[in-house]
């Protein structure tokens, strides 16, 4: 697997860090453990394997999402995002972490979905 920049990486000791650079013709990479780019990767997560478009994408879509004030909002909007990215099957990786955030703050907070899938075979 390639690491790309804003990828998460564990030391042996277990300590988070992010990848801040990367150079293909060294083969290393710079890894921050503290500091402010190891505080812009903490705020959205130990989120691996977006291209960096993508990762820009997700970042703005998490923003706008925080800046809401009630989590119904907030799961609405993560909906909503979900269902719009669906349609390209190249964002699938970004869609499945959005789902992936839309789910943890419905466990956390106690929200139900107001929209159900059933599939009427196995009913």
């Amino acid at each position: 697997m390639v690491s790309r920049v804003g990828d998460s990486l564990f030391n042996r000791d277990g300590k988070a860090g992010f990848i801040v650079a990367r150079d293909p013709k060294k083969e290393t990479l710079q890894v921050a453990t503290e500091g402010p780019e190891f505080e812009k990767g903490r705020r959205y997560g130990f989120i691996n394997g977006l291209e960096p478009k993508q990762r820009q994408e997700f970042e703005q879509i998490i923003d706008t999402m925080r800046d809401k004030t009630e989590t119904r909002e907030r799961v609405d909007f993560l909906h909503e995002q979900i269902e719009t990215l669906k349609q390209d099957p190249k964002r699938g990786v970004l869609t499945r972490y959005l789902q992936g955030e839309m789910a943890h703050i419905m466990n956390s907070e106690g929200v139900t979905p107001r929209i159900y899938s059933i599939d009427e075979t196995k009913t």
